[in-house]
């Protein structure tokens, strides 16, 4: 086998290979002569077919198999040979040709990892958040809890500051009525809906009553053929609804799983679910800022191509929820940028682990997925589950991985500790996270 490389440019090679025909045609031989022992033709007997009867008969299509084989085992030693590692799957780039002599020539294109030069994390500056949960931070989560179980009651009255209202309504816009036909319904909170034009009309009406007047909806709004857009609209209240919270007692307390029905207990618990809840934000918050210095001293580094375009389209199909489906190529291309940066930082972050040796720690991935069963009724079906699905234990996995890679940069990088509630943590997080 003879194989050469060419560095078309960029992070892509091709690979031109020459197999001599020689090897081939043995292999086709030994196949043929393994099939004239097994195959079955009318007027010969098993293991008598003459080998000219068996090559005529099977021969192109063993010959086919073989090159298709032959190209395979030694696509992936060439690869070996030259010491490249590939990012994507390798494709033939034109079909194999055939020499004389019966040799087989094809080349292939190969995109690679790029070659990542040492990071050196104590010239990297993070600042790591300073939080801790709080009384005031469980007092609230447990006002939080009382408003889930609030209970809502009818009045014959114009809607005031935490009323619920039931809106009915309908739009006319430039494209045209929002619905075609009958109305829209809406409930909304006062005081909670930020859509303050909207609150201002409900609270102006009885229940029952309606009116006609222009709204300017938000961006964000509900309803997509009307978000951002300007619109005459007619608006009926159905209804309105105080709430009354229920008191933190022993039947409230054990509505959350507490068995004995304590106060204490209840804020014990809360309290936990807090800590695991802002240890999981500090994590993602510190590895947003990694990633960003990462980002920054590596802002030139190029990465494959396909991977680019495989993240793309798995953000677009999580968008669009078309899994197992190929999205429009249009929206694969909006999400090209956000991808780029998600590969590349991927790629950062693996180097690093490599760099210094870093490996997953089986314990610490027990450790998760213990943690994550103790928030459901069953935790023993909810491990059994993740241990029993390889691609819930490789999210794990990678996650872990990442988390380590954090702790170990925070141990070697120049960390700058800042106070930070709680609540502040999580947002930030939240933002953190959407941003990829």
């Amino acid at each position: 086998m003879q194989v050469s490389v060419e560095n078309t440019g960029g992070l892509e090679r091709r690979l031109t290979v020459q197999v001599p025909g020689d090897e081939i045609q043995g292999k086709v031989d030994s196949k043929l002569k393994e099939l004239s022992k097994q195959v079955r033709i009318k007027g010969f007997r098993p293991g008598r077919v003459p080998m000219s009867v068996v090559r005529q008969r099977y021969g192109q299509q063993v010959r086919l198999d073989i090159v298709n084989e032959t190209l395979q085992q030694t696509l992936q030693q060439a690869i070996a040979e030259q010491q490249l590692r590939p990012a994507t799957m390798p494709r033939v780039d034109v079909e194999p040709e055939h020499l004389k002599g019966g040799d087989l020539e094809y080349t292939a294109l190969v995109e690679v990892y790029p070659e990542i030069e040492p990071i050196d994390a104590a010239s990297l500056d993070i600042e790591k958040p300073d939080a801790e949960i709080t009384a005031e931070d469980v007092e609230e989560m447990l006002e939080t809890l009382r408003e889930q179980r609030k209970a809502w009651s009818n009045v014959e009255r114009k809607a005031k500051e935490g009323d619920r209202v039931l809106l009915e309504y309908s739009a006319e816009t430039d494209d045209g009525r929002v619905p075609e036909e009958g109305e829209l319904r809406l409930a909304i909170v006062i005081g909670d809906s930020g859509f303050d034009a909207l609150e201002k009309a409900a609270t102006s009406l009885e229940p029952g009553a309606d009116k006609s007047l222009k709204l300017e909806y938000p961006e964000g709004f509900r309803e997509a053929r009307l978000a951002g857009k300007k619109a005459k609209t007619e608006l009926k209240v159905t209804s309105v609804a105080e709430g009354k919270l229920p008191d933190v007692d022993e039947e409230f307390i054990k509505s959350y799983g507490v068995e004995d029905g304590s106060l204490d207990t209840l804020k014990a618990e809360i309290r936990n679910n807090l800590e695991r809840e802002l240890k999981q934000a500090m994590n993602t918050l510190l590895k947003a800022r990694l990633v960003d210095k990462l980002l920054e001293v590596r802002a030139d580094l190029e990465v494959p191509n396909g991977m680019v375009r495989d993240e793309a389209t798995s953000m677009a199909a999580q968008v669009t929820r078309g899994e197992g489906e190929t999205p429009d190529p249009k929206v694969v291309d909006a999400f090209m940028d956000a991808a780029r940066r998600r590969v590349r930082a991927g790629l950062l972050m693996g180097e690093l682990a490599r760099q210094n040796q870093i490996r997953i720690d089986a314990n610490k991935v027990r450790e998760t997925i213990e943690s994550v069963a103790s928030t459901y009724e069953q935790p023993a079906e909810v491990m059994q589950l993740y241990y029993g699905n390889q691609r819930l234990m490789q999210q794990v996995e990678s996650s872990v991985l990442e988390e380590q890679v954090v702790d170990w940069v925070l141990e070697n990088a120049k960390v700058s500790a800042k106070a930070m509630k709680f609540q502040d943590v999580i947002t930030a997080a939240t933002q953190a996270a959407q941003q990829g």
